[in-house]
């Protein structure tokens, strides 16, 4: 099996859509789905530009698909080659060395020969404006008459209509494009630019939405046709022009080495390997591919989402996947997509600042789902198979989201030792957050509260004192006091400055300190910590009793029913003893939580059981860890939730990948810097990785056997 790539050997048409997913390539300006090259009944084709936001009317901001450069229609002797005629051979590769993508093909029509197809194309890190496409054409058996369109396509749907809108066609040389377009809400330009390389080539058949090259050509039995083609985007908000686009003289295995070489380095901090078990290696390559694949570089206006960019799931908004999930990998592997991220959320403040004040609080209440500049994008409605509408809450509720963000600032930092970023943007981020909560803490005689949240179980809304809610406002605030007072010793000057335009004082910052000590943490009598006020006295189901199922109880409990049940949607107190262990308790205390809510839990989230993997390693159930390592591979390589169509889960794959560092490695920061626990499941031989502290990098080496080298 070769781990470095992900394979496809049979065609499987119900299955076309979701693995458009999965053939996600990227090189985070550009993604592109994994859609065929020529038209498919149920595709749903896209590349997209991260940042690139646009407001369709009467909908939410998404990433617009862009005009497309994939399609490519091959005529065989008349006949329109497609799959729905079932392939005599069939292989799709994803190759996560390179991020070349390559479908080989045996076809034969109703009325043709046998031929080889051979498609492959990838989006260059050498240029990440750059598209490149090959397509081979090989006569087995007869001799045919090969034609070929392919050219700009505007009529994409994102997903409901096209967004860009065509302004002006170009055509300068025979095979060559541009075109110049404009986004249906007038917020961008964009020019995409394109060229074609082989024989045959007669002219452009030119519709108002889609222009495109024509060819014809004879191929004699043995014979091999070779079309190269490249395309480039360009937004007007991108500074610099751009290279020209390659000439004849480069050809796609050119272009294909120097993809290769940019991966390679990547890899080099990003390395993991497996001993005894391929496909735990093949998920975790996977995983930190599509990552790295989706991260923009060094633009504050592109977010990590959802689902990446590998589909149209949550309009590509960003949640607290990417704080919780994504950024604390990218930190200790690949620090430049972690900042990069981290200058999105600090681009947001205003829009996370407008939200607190709609409210009638201070300070920054970050978007639960963001988009363009912060503001908040959650749906307040939502519209299900059946049924009327129904009222969206998260949006308002989910107020964990703030301290999410301040968390990964805080994992950030204490891996890359980044004091500029602290100084500059980090503080700020932290220090409104901070505000945010001071002034939404609900104060009595001692404590200090939290009325009306939704915490990470969404099956529970208004709920009061959400144990994760209110553990993670102590902590923010904790951590933003004796950040303030970092800043003052080290930056004082500029730390000084900005306190003062925040309005905070020495009398501000020992405020937050003694909220963060008020602050509730509800436990019973079997020292178990109360999920949210009131939750010991809800009614008691058996999960185990509607077992075997392949829904979450959302689907088979009335909404109202859940409401006043002890089943939760996902990890929620585990949630917090894996991010907050300290305040948590003692290991012990994790045990008792683990034994009563690991019963109680349905798993109704893509975020739930690789987060409870991790956990389970933590206190030493091997088994079960690798067990829920399992489930979290299975949800995006094997759509065990199936909804692999609307993209790829990040929270999942970061998940999987935490799962295996600070679960099966035991990987933790401690203050004189990293160090493993090694508890591998039983059939792995070993477990190698590769991180970066504070610009050193290291490579581990974790055995099942006693100890670890590095």
């Amino acid at each position: 099996m070769n781990t470095w790539s992900l394979v496809e050997n049979r065609y499987v048409p119900s299955l076309a859509s979701g693995h458009e997913s999965l053939f996600t390539t990227g090189n985070g300006y550009l993604s592109t789905r994994g859609s065929f090259e020529e038209a498919h009944p149920d595709e749903q084709r896209g590349t997209f530009i991260q940042g690139l936001w646009v407001t369709p009317p009467g909908e939410l901001p998404l990433l617009g698909a862009v005009p497309d450069w994939t399609g490519f229609e091959l005529f065989i002797d008349g006949t329109r080659f497609s799959l729905d005629r079932p392939p005599a051979g069939y292989r799709r590769t994803l190759d996560f060395s390179s991020g070349v993508l390559t479908r080989e093909i045996l076809w034969r029509g109703p009325e043709t020969g046998a031929c080889k197809l051979r498609f492959r194309r990838l989006l260059s890190l050498s240029d990440p404006h750059l598209a490149a496409m090959e397509v081979q054409v090989t006569a087995l058996t007869d001799p045919f008459t090969l034609r070929i369109e392919t050219g700009i396509d505007c009529s994409i749907p994102s997903p409901v209509q096209p967004v860009w809108n065509p302004k002006k066609w170009v055509h300068n040389r025979p095979a060559a494009m541009r075109l110049d377009a404009e986004s249906i809400d007038g917020s961008h330009r964009l020019e995409v630019r394109s060229v074609l390389f082989g024989p045959g080539i007669e002219g452009v058949i030119k519709e108002p939405r889609r222009h495109r090259w024509v060819g014809e050509r004879d191929v004699g039995v043995g014979e091999t046709v070779t079309y190269t083609k490249y395309a480039q985007y360009r937004a007007r908000r991108d500074e610099g022009s751009l290279p020209p686009l390659p000439d004849a003289s480069r050809s796609f295995d050119d272009e294909s080495r120097a993809c290769a070489r940019r991966w390679k380095s990547r890899w080099t901090s990003s390395g993991l390997e497996v001993g005894g078990d391929p496909r735990s290696e093949q998920a975790l390559r996977f995983a930190a591919f599509q990552l790295m694949a989706a991260a923009a570089r060094n633009d504050p206006q592109a977010g990590i989402g959802a689902k990446l960019a590998s589909g149209f799931g949550y309009r590509h908004h960003v949640f607290w996947d990417t704080d919780i999930f994504v950024i604390p990998y990218f930190s200790l592997s690949q620090p430049d997509l972690a900042r990069s991220h981290l200058g999105y959320r600090y681009q947001g403040l205003d829009g996370a600042r407008r939200k607190a004040k709609k409210y009638g609080r201070q300070g920054a209440f970050y978007a639960w789902e963001s988009a363009a500049d912060g503001s908040e994008v959650t749906p307040e409605w939502g519209t299900p198979p059946v049924g009327p509408p129904v009222r969206i809450w998260t949006g308002e509720l989910e107020e964990h989201i703030t301290s999410d963000v301040a968390y990964a600032v805080n994992t950030y930092w204490k891996w890359t030792g980044d004091d500029r970023f602290m100084v500059d943007q980090g503080i700020e981020i932290v220090a409104e957050g901070a505000t945010y909560w001071a002034s939404r803490l609900e104060l009595t005689a001692d404590r200090a509260h939290l009325s009306d949240v939704i915490g990470p179980d969404e099956y529970h809304t208004h709920v009061s004192d959400s144990f994760f809610t209110n553990v993670s406002a102590a902590w923010h605030l904790r951590f933003a006091a004796d950040l303030i007072d970092w800043g003052r010793r080290n930056h004082p000057r500029a730390v000084s400055d900005l306190a003062t335009r925040l309005h905070v004082d020495d009398e501000v910052v020992e405020n937050w300190r003694g909220l963060s000590a008020r602050v509730v943490k509800r436990r019973g009598r079997n020292r178990v910590w109360e999920q949210h006020r009131g939750f010991f006295d809800l009614e008691s189901i058996d999960l185990a009793a509607f077992a075997p199922r392949r829904t979450g109880m959302f689907g088979l409990l009335e909404e109202e029913r859940l409401q006043k049940a002890q089943i939760i949607k996902q990890a929620d107190v585990v949630m917090a003893i894996a991010l907050f262990p300290d305040d948590c308790g003692t290991q012990a205390d994790h045990l008792r939580n683990w034994n009563y809510y690991l019963p109680r839990t349905d798993h109704g989230s893509s975020l739930s059981p690789a987060a409870h993997s991790r956990v389970a390693s933590q206190l030493g159930f091997k088994g079960l860890a690798f067990e829920f390592f399992q489930q979290a591979i299975a949800i995006d390589l094997e759509d065990s939730m199936g909804n692999g169509r609307d993209g790829i889960h990040a929270a999942t794959q970061g998940g999987i990948l935490q799962a295996a560092l600070f679960g099966f490695a035991g990987l933790e920061l401690k203050s004189s810097g990293p160090r493993v626990s090694p508890r591998l499941p039983s059939h792995w031989d070993y477990l190698n990785f590769t991180t970066t502290f504070h610009g050193k990098r290291k490579q581990w080496e974790t055995t099942n056997r006693k100890g670890a080298t590095s």
